[in-house]
């Protein structure tokens, strides 16, 4: 289980950035910026933060499906491209059913 956790840390730091990035930041904006024009790219950054952590979150999926020998990468890197939570869930559950394959392999021997 402290396998899962510590693979998932860095997935849920970058949802909580993602977070920070969303409705937060047209308040914020306004605190940090007093001129901001409405074709400013200081009002794009949402959408550009959203699009960087999901490319971010498919490439740490990739790495970690080969560095736990999981299979269905495509499923959960299309599901991360939509909704990157969905792709995280997709990792966690595949990534307990192995450890819980493995378990019952070296109870049943």
């Amino acid at each position: 289980m402290n396998k899962l956790i510590k693979a998932l840390n860095k997935y849920v730091i970058l949802l909580i950035i993602n977070s920070l990035f969303g409705m937060p930041w047209y308040y914020i904006r306004l605190l940090i910026f007093n001129d901001v024009f409405v074709d400013s790219k200081i009002n794009y950054m949402p959408t550009f933060t959203d699009y960087l952590i999901r490319l971010i979150v498919m490439v740490l999926l990739i790495i970690d499906f080969r560095k736990y020998e999981l299979k269905n990468v495509v499923i959960s890197c299309i599901a991360a491209l939509f909704f990157p939570l969905l792709g995280i869930v997709t990792f966690g559950i595949l990534f307990l059913g192995k450890e819980l394959y493995e378990a019952n392999a070296q109870n049943s021997i």
